[in-house]
């Protein structure tokens, strides 16, 4: 997700939340394939920092 822009770069941020630097060319809209991945992972970081176990 980008969650701030810097002339041609933005800093866009991982669901586990680690910011990083992307030239804004480089970027392009999600698909809902890609929505649905970033769902997915948000969770599993969520279980994880909780100290849960992944339901199967």
């Amino acid at each position: 997700m980008v969650i701030r822009a810097l002339g041609a770069h933005a800093v866009v941020v991982r669901p586990g939340g680690q910011p990083w630097e992307a030239q804004l060319r480089r970027l392009s809209p999600g698909t809902e394939y890609h929505y649905r991945q970033l769902d997915a992972l948000a969770r599993h970081v969520a279980y994880q920092r909780r100290g849960e176990r992944r339901p199967h």
